[in-house]
């Protein structure tokens, strides 16, 4: 029935075919070649109207615009004639994979108006009013366009909202100082030898998931011992990571550089207690439950503080590991 609607709305326009341009659509920005894509399904929709899509200047334009709206695309299709607005027309997608059919609709809306819905396959609703404005003329044959539905390729992906979790954990460390002469004109002072020294660790980290898998991370760690001699490390890092693998249980590995502080009292002079400095660091982990909202991490990290900003020849360093919530 809806078929044979279609053939009595054709045979009733009895007219010519249009030269209709396709001006370039905006928003269309889902992957590198959505343009093309979607200049293409204009052409074809146009086609299916009955009128010829030409790219250079004709009497009737057409305009289309992709938005976001929500969780939705929303895209409209505007008929232009001298520069005015003569028709316009929008429909809604739930994602990119119903993008030609939406482009489709909202096409032949704008070029036919009501007429439109009948090349679609949609009957017209009962006491349906005439589209206010007189939609454009076309062929008195029925035109048949028949396409194939492919997968996506790759590269047209969705965009991936970035995903932002804090991370706070606890563990233990391995710590060193620097080897230190002393000073023969000064009798207080002592030679202090390269010591290591078992310490805790508090972790705390920002990490941006930008893509399945990758990420940039802002971690602080600080390291400490109490005892004999009270060592109080900590470096604030930037950098990045990486997973292995996108599922719910995923590897990773990173590193980063940034600024450190460091108090030891191994030193005779009060001078060598402090240091602050350039830092640099490396880290490799796991992290379980990566598809939630909570996460389980287990990480290992290597960072060094380097004193001063000049001379690299003085280095505190610290490993750790620790489990952490990342959430």
């Amino acid at each position: 029935m809806k078929k044979f609607i279609a053939v009595l709305f054709s045979l009733a326009v009895t007219s010519f075919a249009a030269n209709v341009q396709i001006l370039e659509p905006t928003g269309a920005d889902f992957s590198d070649d959505a343009p093309t894509i979607v200049k293409s399904l204009l052409r074809a929709a146009v086609s299916k109207s009955g009128n010829t899509p030409v790219e250079d200047s004709a009497e009737i334009q057409l305009r289309t615009s992709i938005m976001t709206m929500g969780g939705y695309l929303l895209v409209v299709s505007e008929q232009l004639k001298d520069g005015a607005v003569v028709v316009s027309s929008k429909q809604k997608s739930v994602g990119v994979d119903d993008i030609d059919v939406a482009i489709e609709k909202a096409t032949l809306e704008a070029l036919l108006g009501h007429q439109g819905d009948n090349l679609i396959d949609q009957a017209p609703a009962e006491g349906t009013a005439e589209a206010k404005k007189e939609p454009l003329p076309v062929n008195t044959s029925v035109i048949t366009v028949e396409y194939e539905e492919r997968p996506a390729p790759d590269t047209l992906e969705k965009k991936r909202p970035t995903r932002n979790y804090n991370g706070f954990g606890l563990g233990v460390a391995l710590w060193h100082n620097y080897d230190y002469t002393a000073d023969p004109d000064n009798e207080d002072d002592k030679d202090v030898d390269r010591d290591w020294s078992t310490a805790f660790v508090v972790h705390y980290a920002r990490i941006f998931e930008v893509s399945n898998h990758a990420a940039i991370t802002m971690v602080n760690n600080a390291n400490m011992v109490f005892g004999k001699g009270w060592q109080i490390h900590e470096t604030f890092l930037i950098g990045g990571r990486y997973y292995i693998q996108s599922g719910a249980v995923s590897p990773y590995f990173g590193a980063g550089i940034g600024l450190g502080a460091q108090f030891d009292n191994h030193y005779a002079e009060f001078s060598e207690y402090f240091a602050v400095g350039v830092a640099g660091g490396a880290e490799a982990g796991i992290v379980f439950f990566r598809n939630s909202a909570m996460q389980l991490e287990l990480g290992a990290t290597w960072d060094a503080l380097w004193d001063g900003f000049e001379s690299f020849s003085r280095r505190f360093g610290a490993g750790s590991l620790y489990i952490a919530i990342n959430y």
